[in-house]
């Protein structure tokens, strides 16, 4: 685990030491560089997190010949196997460390064969010698990110986005654009960045930069669907007995550290799972939950968990203080994420970093598994619309959900905060909308923060034109005729997962010098997952049953059989703390937005007195992802912070 860093096709003094300072935290054990000849320019350096091969595995790695050299960041879990197949080839190891089987087996099998061997997170850079070219390239599920810039022709990579603005070629600029998706989604989808002019290499894809400066960008990986109708699906338990057996290689695989190794544990049957696993290999478990001392809090269950696993269990508490964190918080992030549960998954680190270089959790589960509820409400709003006739569903179904209180319809959602007004509305909208829009667009508008009337509102006048859908993404043509929940789980591994979910947890854990790995993000889980009849994903209101089912193995009812607990952080809880208050009032007031230029201040300043007026859930999100959004401009376009070394 590291930062890697470097540029190609000019010169810059200090750059490469730059670059790397600004990221330390990401690998403060260790640095190493690599510079090409004068008439090729090229320069990459690394940060060393040392977790593998702690004596020797020193980056950057080179091939026998010194003509292949790379620098990793992340980790290669079936190192092991590839070293003594690429051994039995002929290729002689300097290193016990994962690292190196990228140089050998770039050398036998090419970037596209050594990339589909590969099982593990990561981003990496292979500079060939002998062609003067190199590859970057990221792993399948997006875990490690890895950013680029373009310059009057120069090229530029990095783990984060703060070391290429180290250039003096390149500028923080915001992407005005990217503003409208980050507003719909809290998060900007890859490529693109709030950045102008930054953009990330897309999960499972390579990047090759020849010789002469010509850039091409190609995918290696993708889900495949199954056939919609027609398919036949073995018995039920001939997939359990598949999922149990790849899940406990999985969890083994992860395992394999030189140092001690940790794991996140919430409530959830995800994380459960991952630790019970975890006990059949060690025996000295370390793990970690974050509570909030609010009502529904899940530490009281995941303690419950520890003590049946037998583990050495620590709880982490967010306070109101916290709030303060987030101008660095923001910092690190380098591409906000507009929710305050960023300030969680910091303090988790943070406590767990105190112990350990290494922890596991639970998260991909979700997403191959079909574990939100949005997946659920969407998955039975199919149903319902090829049963139901239009014309009782507009005339009938929709005036009365409209007319249905909130509060009764808060009944049937698992979700611990309060649905309220404006979640009420949000989803009527979405009903009534339903059949007018794609998968993907009826995916997004029923998670969405803000929808694009809200937006339009919300703009000042000049800005107003952002408010749009055009930057949305559709459904690929040649998934619509596989299942509708595959569909729909599919379309999370384009975009929700690594620019929502993963880089929360990536810049967090790094801020702390912290590995986290992920099991169920193993490429042969998520494949497997695929091939599942539905059932064995949603049956009912019951998710993730494969999962519950190999739970019920292992856990008493009470544990097993836990209902899901979404992990969020109860803004209205910390709402008449000063820290909450004074936060909101520093960035929104009505002079700052007004200096800002995006939006409306007096919009701004009626929602905020909506927020306080109701307290509602939907409220108190869009104020905190505005926060966030100037948090983010004081850092990075006003450099009003400054953080690291």
């Amino acid at each position: 685990m590291c930062g890697i860093y470097g540029f190609a096709g000019f010169h810059e003094d200090d750059l490469l030491e730059k670059m790397g300072r600004v990221i330390r935290h990401r690998g403060p054990d260790d640095e190493g560089y690599f510079f090409a000849g004068e008439g090729r320019p090229f320069a990459m350096g690394m940060r060393r997190l040392a977790i593998i091969d702690l004596a020797g595995g020193r980056q950057p790695v080179f091939s026998e010949d010194r003509m292949v050299v790379v620098v990793q960041n992340g980790e290669i879990y079936n190192y092991v196997e590839l070293a003594d197949e690429l051994k039995a080839k002929g290729h002689v190891f300097a290193t016990h460390s994962d690292t190196e089987v990228l140089v050998h087996g770039y050398e036998e099998w090419g970037i596209e064969g050594l990339l589909t061997r590969l099982n593990g997170m990561f981003a990496f850079c292979v500079y060939d010698a002998r062609t003067g070219g190199f590859y970057l390239a990221r792993d399948r599920c997006g875990q490690k990110p890895l950013y680029y810039a373009r310059p009057g022709g120069r090229f530029l990579f990095a783990s984060e986005v703060k070391a290429l603005l180290q250039s003096a070629h390149v500028e923080a600029r915001p992407n005005i654009r990217a503003i409208d998706p980050y507003l719909t989604l809290r998060n900007v989808p890859e490529p693109e960045t709030l950045f102008a002019g930054v953009h990330t290499l897309p999960a499972a894809h390579y990047l090759h930069h020849a010789a002469d400066g010509t850039v091409t960008l190609k995918r290696y990986w993708e889900i495949r669907l199954l056939p919609g109708e027609g398919h036949a699906f073995r018995s039920d338990d001939a997939y359990f007995e598949e999922f149990r057996a790849l899940w406990e290689d999985a969890v083994r695989l992860c395992l394999r550290s030189d140092v001690p190794v940790g794991a996140y544990l919430s409530a959830g049957v995800d994380s459960s799972l991952t630790v019970a696993a975890m006990t059949a290999h060690r025996s000295d478990i370390d793990t970690y939950s974050i509570g909030f001392g609010a009502p529904g809090d899940e530490t009281a269950a995941a303690a419950e968990t520890a003590a049946f696993l037998g583990v050495r269990h620590h709880e982490i508490v967010a306070t109101a203080e916290d709030f303060n964190l987030l101008p660095q918080i923001v910092w690190h992030m380098d591409r906000p994420v507009g929710d305050a549960l960023i300030i969680a998954f910091y303090k988790l680190a943070e406590g767990a970093s105190k112990d350990l270089k290494v922890v596991l959790g639970g998260e991909g589960a979700d997403e191959a598994f079909a574990g939100y509820e949005f997946q659920k409400v969407i998955n039975l709003v199919e149903k319902y619309r090829r049963v139901m006739p239009r014309a009782l569903h507009r005339g009938v179904m929709l005036p009365g959900f409209r007319i249905t209180p909130w509060k009764l319809m808060n009944l049937f959602s698992s979700f611990p905060a309060a649905l309220g007004s404006k979640g009420k509305e949000r989803l009527h909208d979405f009903l009534r909308h339903y059949d007018h829009r794609d998968l993907n667009h009826n995916y997004n508008a029923l998670r969405t923060l803000w929808a694009m009337d809200e937006r339009r509102d919300l703009y000042a006048d000049e800005f107003k034109s952002l408010a749009t859908d055009a930057w949305m993404g559709r459904e690929r043509e040649g998934d619509r005729g596989g299942p509708f929940l595959d569909r729909l789980l599919k379309l999370q591994y384009d975009e929700w997962l690594q620019d929502w979910a993963l880089i929360r947890q990536d810049k967090n854990t790094m801020a702390h010098s912290l590995e986290y790995r992920l099991p169920f993000l193993d490429h042969r889980l998520i494949e497997f997952a695929f091939t599942l009849p539905p059932h064995l994903k949603i049956n009912r209101w019951t998710d993730k049953v494969i999962e519950r089912r190999l739970a019920d193995t292992i856990f008493p009812k009470r544990i097993a059989r836990r209902p899901k607990q979404p992990f969020y952080l109860p803004v209205e809880f910390f709402f008449n703390h000063p820290e909450f208050r004074t936060l909101v009032a520093d960035t929104l007031n009505p002079e700052q937005v007004r200096k800002r230029g995006y939006f409306n201040p007096r919009k701004v300043t009626a929602l905020i007195e909506q927020m306080n007026r109701t307290r509602e859930f939907v409220y108190c999100k869009q104020v905190m992802s505005l926060v966030i959004l100037e948090l983010w401009h004081r850092a990075f376009i006003d450099k009003q912070y400054s953080f690291g070394t």
